[in-house]
């Protein structure tokens, strides 16, 4: 009879047998790993292993993302995969507000616990293009397409009636860098939500509202998050940094857009340049 200690033995030895995906997301260079990489594994805590590309150690830090079946063609070629990962801390959509996620790599492996020490000891399940991103109250929601049958050029446009452009890509030709769309200042105050800078910060309510502040020196260097409100000074963030803002921290904050045809007309006098459709008939008879 197998004692207490022997049964935890044969249980521990079996969960190390047990496969785990990684997931390697090229949101910079497609073709390396760089700053802009991300780096996943779908597991309860950090996995360290080699990076797809590179092959280099790397760590995985633990998400909780879930791939859906891979559904295949009648020729038995993949056709596309649908990936979900928890968004409860906004953090996926403050990386939606930074990068263009549109015809980024993806990739997922499969590897055994027990088997972590040679990047060799790994099998592909998916290289492919994510293709569109949809965000529901807590998940976020990525479609994607293989490399292989996946097109090189953008494919068109959602139909929708928001903006799908990027603000300041070469599709909203919005200067993103003028001097009327960005400022390099210090604050003056703040905590973990907000940053106060009532003396260079004199714009009118809302005008920094839907852009995005970086953080460039302080306790929370290279921080970046999405503005959800701006009046009289105070920046307040989608969500909390890690630690509160201190007076002498300096930042730059970029201006943005809700993507619609009112503030692409009103703010920025760009509806020539509208990637949505305001006009999205009811029926169709409209």
């Amino acid at each position: 009879m197998l004692t207490l200690t022997q049964t935890i033995a044969t249980l521990k030895a079996n969960v190390l047998r047990y496969p785990l995906e990684i997931h390697d997301i090229y949101l910079g260079s497609q073709t390396a790993e760089d700053d802009d990489t991300l780096h996943f594994a779908t597991y309860y805590k950090q996995v360290n292993f080699f990076s797809y590309i590179g092959a280099v150690e790397q760590s995985y830090l633990p998400a909780s993302m879930r791939r859906g079946a891979i559904k295949k063609g009648s020729q038995g070629e993949i056709d596309r995969v649908t990936y979900k990962i928890d968004n409860v801390n906004l953090a996926m959509s403050a990386y939606a507000a930074q990068y263009d996620f549109r015809n980024k790599r993806i990739v997922t492996r499969l590897v055994f616990r027990d088997h972590l020490d040679n990047a060799e000891n790994t099998k592909i399940v998916f290289d492919g293009l994510i293709q569109t991103i949809v965000f529901g109250e807590s998940t976020m929601e990525a479609m994607c397409a293989p490399i292989i049958s996946s097109i090189a050029f953008e494919t068109g446009w959602n139909y929708q009636i928001n903006c799908a452009a990027r603000f300041g890509d070469e599709y909203c030709q919005v200067d993103k860098e003028s001097s009327a769309n960005t400022f390099s200042g210090t604050a003056k105050a703040g905590s973990r939500s907000y940053l106060k800078d009532q003396t260079d910060l004199t714009q009118g309510e809302d005008y920094w509202n839907h852009g995005q502040i970086w953080f460039t020196s302080g306790n929370n260097i290279g921080a970046k998050r999405k503005v959800v409100d701006f009046a009289e000074g105070f920046v307040y963030f989608d969500y909390a940094l890690n630690y509160d803002v201190e007076p002498g921290d300096t930042y730059t904050i970029y201006r943005g857009c809700d993507k619609t045809l009112q503030m692409c007309q009103n703010v920025y006098s760009n509806d020539a340049n509208y990637h949505g459709f305001h006009a999205i008939p009811l029926n169709k008879n409209d």
